[in-house]
This record gives structure tokens, sequence and C-alpha cells, in this order.
């Protein structure tokens, strides 16, 4: 039976029923799909022709409906009918993608945390199957949710620390999200699971003294709360998290510093050391939180879990986002054993691929040139 014939089924002999939900097989190319599915849509699909197989449609927020009271999902593609059309044309091309939604994003608000995790989750996947799956174009809604909850330009703003309670919320949704069936992705900026350093704080407002110190929207570890083991899985004993993809181009992050500052290390090189240092661990002193009940303990993220993210740079040329040139990204894969390989990479973002980068002239298509190397479509180039 095909996909399609699976999904129709599933409709047919019970309504919007649930399913669980599967990556592709093999590497991941993850694209995020900002704006319009409208406007987009034709280039999304050539994205996923060229290499991409996770899209993380972008962004939600959970908010508390001001009128009712209930929770509410607020935000995301202009139309959800639209993406039913973009997932069926890509079945219909036979290109396995999982069809993802993200929650945050720069500037927006995290959760409203009146309602629990648990409570949440019924919510979502009330939306998701009753306002968001088409049966009528074989979509069962969206696969899993991506957490992109970060700072604010505003120095000011409470949305520059995380509250215990919005850490409880996002692990325990996780974790319910996960153990129905459904995909579950971190994607923290490269500061938020920091390797080089045991030091945990909820507040977005630290600055490296040695790198930019007047950038001032730092995390220290926050995300690697959701590793540890109060939520890095669920109660039936599997990965909360199907995969954890890191923004190498946070502004000012660790890898600019190391690839554009003075170490000048090759970007090969640097991938290489990080890929490794992910997988082997560190220490992280979350007991510094006696609010939080999580002891100070070992966290890791395993190359099955593993997925590294890339930007097209700073249209400036002020080197604030850090650009790593896909073939520099292939040679690191070729330095790697294989079981050492990522799960695999993450660009930003799927909308604006083919154009130039980092301030040159210079067109980069990032699904074509990983694919290059990932062969997550064979044939495409």
């Amino acid at each position: 039976m095909t996909q399609t014939g699976l999904i129709v089924l599933l409709f047919a002999v019970g309504g919007m029923a649930r399913s669980p939900r599967h990556l592709p097989k093999g590497p991941l190319i993850v694209g995020y799909a900002p704006g319009s599915c409208d406007e987009n849509q034709h280039q999304i699909i050539e994205e996923a022709e060229k290499g991409v197989n996770v899209i993380i449609w972008f962004a939600t927020i959970l908010i508390r409906n001001a009128t009712t009271g209930l929770p509410q999902i607020q935000g995301g593609p202009n139309n959800h009918t639209c993406v039913a059309a973009v997932a069926q044309e890509l079945r219909r091309r036979q290109l396995p993608t999982a069809h993802m939604i993200s929650i945050g994003g720069w500037d927006a608000p995290h959760p409203n945390t009146s309602f629990t995790g648990k409570e949440w989750f019924k919510a979502w996947e009330k939306w998701n199957l009753e306002e968001i799956s088409n049966p009528s174009l074989a979509f069962p809604g969206y696969d899993g949710i991506d957490w992109d909850l970060e700072g604010n330009d505003n120095q000011e703003s409470q949305w520059n620390v995380f509250t215990v309670e919005c850490m409880e919320l996002v692990g325990t949704m996780s974790q319910a999200a996960k153990s129905n069936g459904y995909l579950v992705s971190l994607v923290p900026p490269q500061s938020y699971t920091d390797y080089t350093t045991s030091k945990f704080d909820l507040s977005l407002r630290h600055s490296y003294e040695n790198w930019h110190p007047d950038f001032p929207y730092r995390g220290m570890n926050a995300y690697a709360i959701w590793l540890s083991d109060k939520y890095g899985k669920t109660p039936e004993g599997i990965p909360t998290f199907d995969f954890v993809d890191i923004q190498l181009y946070e502004s000012w992050s660790r890898a600019s510093f190391a690839i554009d500052g003075p170490p000048q290390i090759p970007a090969a090189t640097y991938l290489v050391e990080l890929v490794r240092a992910y997988q082997k661990g560190w220490t992280v002193n979350f007991s510094t939180n006696t609010v939080l009940n999580v002891s100070t303990q070992h966290i890791h993220i395993p190359a099955t879990q593993l997925v590294i993210g890339f930007s097209r740079g700073s249209d400036d040329k002020s080197g604030k986002s850090v650009f790593i040139w896909p073939k520099d990204v292939g040679k690191a894969w070729s330095m790697l054993s294989k079981n050492e390989r990522p799960l695999g990479v993450m660009f930003w973002n799927m909308v604006i691929d083919g154009t130039p980068v980092n301030g040159t002239n210079i067109s980069v298509n990032q699904a074509a040139e990983f694919n290059d190397f990932l062969h997550v479509r064979l044939g495409s180039s």
C-alpha cells in the first residue's frame, strides 16, 4: 500500500485517527519555511526535490485566549490547506518528507504557563487534527513540534528569561507529544547548549568576555535542562527528542569566534571537534537552580539525535552570523567515522535558498549542496 493510500485508509476508518509519525529514513536535511505558503509553495517543493526531507513550518505561539480563557495555538503558515497541498505533491513525487510546526522564534512570547504541558499537548493535538489535518488532501496534520524559544531585542523584556514554569511546560508537553507518537525537536542557539561551560542559568542576557562583549543576548545551557534525566526520556523510556539542531549561526556564536575570530580554526576542523564534543558530552550544574529540582549531571547529544544548523551568513559582511560553505560541511562529514556522523544538517531558510550568501554575489543552494554528500534525494543536483 502506498503512503497516500495508508493515510486515506486511516481517515476513512478512524476519522481524525492518530498514527505514529516517523522521520524519513537516513540522513536529514532540515529546512525552515517562513512566510506565506501561498507565495512560497513552489520554492518549498523545489527545495524538497533538491534535498530537504524535514520541513519546519514557521511559526506558532501558545497563548491563552483572552475571550474564552482556553489555550490557543496562534500563527503559523497563512494557509494550512496550502501546507496540505505541498505535502500531497511531495507524496506524489515519492519524496518522503516530515512536516513539523515551529513554536517560538526570536522576539516571540514564550508559552502561556496557565496550563500544564499535558493540557497544552491536548490543545495542540486537537488543533492539529481538527483544524490542520485535511482528509481531502490525505494530510494528517503536522508530524510534530519544533521548539524555537529564544530571547527578545528589548533588553527589559520578560522573554529574556525562561521561567521555571516554562521549562516544566516544554518538558512535559514534549514528553506527552512523543508518548503519543509525534515528532519533537529542539533548535537551541549554540549558547543555549554550550559544551564549553558547566554553568547553567535561565537568563538569556549573558555575554562573552572574549568575543563581542557588547552583545548581551547569550544563553547559558538553558536548553540542556530538556536533555536531562527529568525530561530527556518519556515515561515509556524512549528519547523525548527526535533531534536537536544546534544554531551555529547565533549572533557572534562560539562557532563564529572559533572560525572567524582569533583562533582561525578551519571550518571543517571546528565542525569535527564540535560534533565529537556534543557526543562526548559535558557536565551542567543544574543544581544551582534549586527550584527546578534537577541534579547536576552529564549531558550529551548522540549522533542519532544531533543536527548541525547553518545560515546564509551576514548580508552586511559583519560576520555576526557565521557562514560555513557547504563544501566545508561535506569535508567535515568525510573526516568523521560513519558512527560519528550527525543525523543531519539544518539551514535557515528554504525561501531564500539559492540566493547570494554572506554579503557576496555568490549564489549557493544549501539544499542541493548538502544533498551532494548526504544523498537524501538520489539523482538530485
